[in-house]
């Protein structure tokens, strides 16, 4: 049976979530849909289908293509006809952006520890708990899920199609991302997928400069973002990025940081604003659009702008910590001691755009928070006094001299970025 919202008038004009139940006992389809017939999210009501095997299942999810979220029962033809089902829209549909709900009225028959490690599923519910509360609930957080990472496709096809029609230089950097992300499908996740797509490439030669990063979130995404980018002939952009909190919330909105700065990129291609080559203007624009989304997170972040012409380099602080730390041209090495308030926090702000020489022989590294929690010291202090003894080395060399080893598990995301100059050759 196929269930349509009552009020077919709103559904024609804003579009409704289509939800796919699947499950042999006709009871809990009729169940579910009166539970949430009332339901809406983002002014968008609910399409029931219904299937009543994985082997119809299989039917409707080529009948439809607009599945958001499917409740599965996991014993219906066979004890596991849900997770072979499961199995089916990630590895054979290669359908990632369905949410999966698993609903089982046998727990023993699938454990919930197995299945959430085993199969790529995004919720696990015993029939019994979910009241129409929890039910309301837990649909509300796989749409929020589902719309998050369906925006994030979008936005990849449109900067993919603007990028491609740059330079030839930033195809072969597509090129480039296609291939890490081609190599992360191999078992990563869906969302983890999407946002690693949107980092540059793990190095990246725009002379006298040279940029390297690494980036390894401690949950599947991460609430860490870095990146590089040509802004004309005479400029390069670059930030280090921190958002409060790690995993899938914060991982969101370094995709909106992301869609930011790339605004303020094609806005200045099209020579409507200058606020990409102003650090501090720029902080101040983010803070100011983070109060007003009320996202509830803020970001501490730093950001450059580097001039190639007079080998020079813009930059501001928007609470970003460790301060950056920055290697002369005589080898002596220094933090860079910038005191600031994180972006979306508060709204008296007061960003400070400053400048320094950036020459042959030069270098500058940045790195979050999350390095800190992996290094040894009793207090910050020392693990500072380690780091700049460390100096600016390759990022993996460093990581190798202190002992680090991020595919061991991370109590916080870790990400490092580093910038030096060559001069004309490296």
């Amino acid at each position: 049976m196929d269930f349509l919202v009552e009020d077919e008038a709103e559904t024609e004009q804003q579009g409704y979530w289509t939800i796919l139940i699947v499950d042999d006992e006709p009871e809990m389809h009729h169940v579910t849909t009166m539970a949430l017939r009332d339901y809406s999210f983002q002014h968008r009501k609910l399409n029931f289908i219904s299937a009543y095997s994985a082997a119809e299942a299989k039917t409707k999810l080529e009948q439809y293509q607009d599945i958001a979220l499917i409740l599965l029962d996991v014993v219906m033809e066979t004890d596991d006809a849900g997770l072979t089902l499961v199995r089916f829209i990630r590895e054979q549909l290669n359908n990632h952006q369905v949410r999966i709900i698993l609903r089982t009225g046998q727990p023993g028959q699938a454990p919930e520890q197995q299945v959430v490690q085993e199969y790529d599923i995004n919720d696990y519910r015993s029939k019994t708990e979910l009241t129409v509360q929890r039910l309301t609930t837990t649909i509300t957080s796989a749409l929020r899920s589902y719309l998050a990472i369906t925006q994030l496709e979008q936005l990849n096809e449109t900067l993919e199609a603007k990028v491609a029609a740059r330079t030839q230089e930033l195809e072969s950097a597509l090129a480039q991302l296609k291939q890490s992300l081609h190599e992360l499908e191999a078992g990563e996740k869906a969302g983890k997928q999407v946002q690693f797509k949107l980092l540059p490439p793990k190095q990246m030669a725009w002379m006298p400069y040279q940029f390297e990063h690494l980036l390894y979130p401690s949950d599947f995404m991460s609430g860490d973002f870095v990146d590089y980018f040509v802004i004309d002939d005479i400029h390069c952009g670059f930030y280090i990025a921190d958002v409060s909190g790690h995993g899938v919330a914060s991982a969101f909105v370094t995709v909106y940081l992301k869609r930011f700065i790339s605004s303020l990129l094609e806005r200045f291609k099209l020579q409507q604003s200058r606020l990409i080559l102003e650090p501090a203007a720029l902080l101040h624009e983010l803070n100011s659009e983070l109060l007003k989304e009320a996202i509830g997170k803020y970001i501490a972040l730093f950001y450059g702008v580097l001039n190639r012409q007079n080998q020079q380099l813009l930059f501001a602080n928007a609470g970003a910590f460790p301060w950056p730390l920055l290697q002369e041209t005589s080898g002596a090495i220094r933090w860079l001691e910038l005191k600031s308030t994180p972006a979306g926090m508060f709204e008296a702000v007061n960003y400070q755009t400053d400048c320094i020489d950036f020459k042959p022989g030069m270098a500058m590294q940045l790195c979050s928070d999350g390095l800190l929690d992996v290094l040894p010291g009793d207090n910050t202090e020392q693990k500072l006094k380690l780091l700049q003894h460390q100096g600016t080395k390759s990022l993996h060399q460093l990581l190798t001299n202190l002992h680090i080893d991020p595919n061991q598990g991370l109590p916080d995301d870790l990400t490092m970025l580093r910038i030096s100059c060559y001069g004309d050759q490296p």
